[in-house]
């Protein structure tokens, strides 16, 4: 609740620019689908682009939408290939919206988007992959956990933080100590195989399976 205030009051102040640092495992998508949710429902966003690095992501955040706002139509939907312009969620690669951006055909207007939450913020929207950003007149929210403070990858100055403050954090160890706890603590499980008890030999492997878990094939 406290990341999406802090947000929400950013927004009647007029910013548009924000960044969430939460430690992995804590609900960072979780976070910004209620966000959307409370966003939506006092009419400050239409439509909201969700943005991920991997293919893989993109499923999750759709099933993850789907699951927590399910009325709200989704793009894209099982089968599409080209943007439709009725959803109002719609959960995308970099790769996909940066070709969207440039085509002669597909090319949405700048304001096609009210809201654009960039997850993996700090590391996958610089270079060719920030026009996307720089296209969309619209408020963004970075995600992550792990912010760079780089010169020439410095996700604390892409989102304009004052100081190099987040517009909102919420580390490991708080998440731990919280109470309830957010996560449990783990620890690490020794595991050994088979070959690396008993070692490789020629009467256990063939020569070729050993060539091919070295790397060398």
């Amino acid at each position: 609740m406290q990341a999406i205030r802090s947000v929400m009051e950013g927004i009647e102040r007029n910013r548009r620019l924000f960044l969430l640092v939460m430690a992995t495992g804590t609900g960072k998508t979780r976070t910004c689908i209620a966000l959307t949710d409370a966003l939506m429902r006092a009419g400050h966003v239409q439509r909201v682009l969700f943005l991920v690095d991997r293919i893989a992501l993109r499923s999750q955040a759709l099933d993850a939408f789907k699951e927590h706002i399910p009325d709200e139509p989704r793009w894209p939907e099982p089968g599409e290939k080209s943007i439709v312009g009725n959803r109002r969620i719609y959960v995308a690669t970099y790769p996909t919206m940066l070709n969207i951006v440039q085509s002669e055909e597909e090319a949405l207007s700048p304001h096609f988007f009210d809201l654009i939450i960039i997850d993996e913020s700090h590391r996958s929207i610089y270079n060719r992959y920030r026009d996307v950003l720089e296209y969309f007149h619209a408020i963004k929210l970075g995600l992550t956990a792990t912010p760079r403070d780089v010169i020439d990858r410095n996700t604390f100055e892409l989102f304009e933080c004052e100081d190099g403050l987040p517009s909102f954090a919420f580390s490991y160890d708080e998440a731990i100590d919280h109470v309830p706890p957010y996560l449990c603590d783990f620890s690490v499980l020794k595991l050994q195989t088979k070959f690396q008890k008993e070692g490789i030999s020629k009467r256990t492997i063939s020569r070729s399976r050993v060539l091919e878990l070295t790397g060398i094939i």
